[in-house]
């Protein structure tokens, strides 16, 4: 059985094109932060296009349904450090996505994050279930308290 994100990320994949790595690029669904199973993405972004971007040493995104999608530069060593959000939506559409890598690609990214598309919940019914409880939570540190 695929895991519950897989259409999503090949749905972005596809959406990114050329400027992904597919090789280098991930979805998995088997860490537990001890309350709950993490759906995660991880796209390596194709290292020309990102030295031609002004980042050298590469980029990645990544992704899970509590954190929503996050852009990360890589280092002279090879890791990936200082995660930004790329979108605000947490399930934005793969278009959403495309757009803010195409901002990240041509020397925007202090453009980012880009508000983003929520993805219909049709389009991915167990990606929207998987985020739920993380939307719920954060409107609830939203909303203030009555005493």
């Amino acid at each position: 059985m695929a895991d519950p994100h897989t259409p999503y990320f090949k749905d972005v994949l596809t959406a990114l094109g050329a400027n992904a790595e597919p090789a280098e690029s991930f979805a998995q669904y088997c860490n537990d932060d001890g309350e709950r199973m993490l759906a995660e993405i991880f796209i390596r972004l194709a290292d020309d296009r990102a030295a031609t971007g002004g980042h050298p040493h590469g980029l990645g995104l990544f992704w899970n349904q509590v954190t929503g999608w996050l852009w990360m530069r890589g280092t002279s060593d090879g890791r990936l450090s200082n995660e930004q959000p790329l979108v605000l939506a947490p399930v934005a559409t793969p278009a959403s996505i495309a757009s803010a890598v195409h901002a990240l690609l041509t020397g925007r990214a202090t453009a980012l994050p880009l508000p983003g598309e929520d993805a219909p919940a049709t389009a991915y019914p167990a990606v929207q279930e998987l985020a739920a409880p993380a939307r719920s939570s954060e409107e609830d540190d939203r909303d203030p308290l009555d005493i």
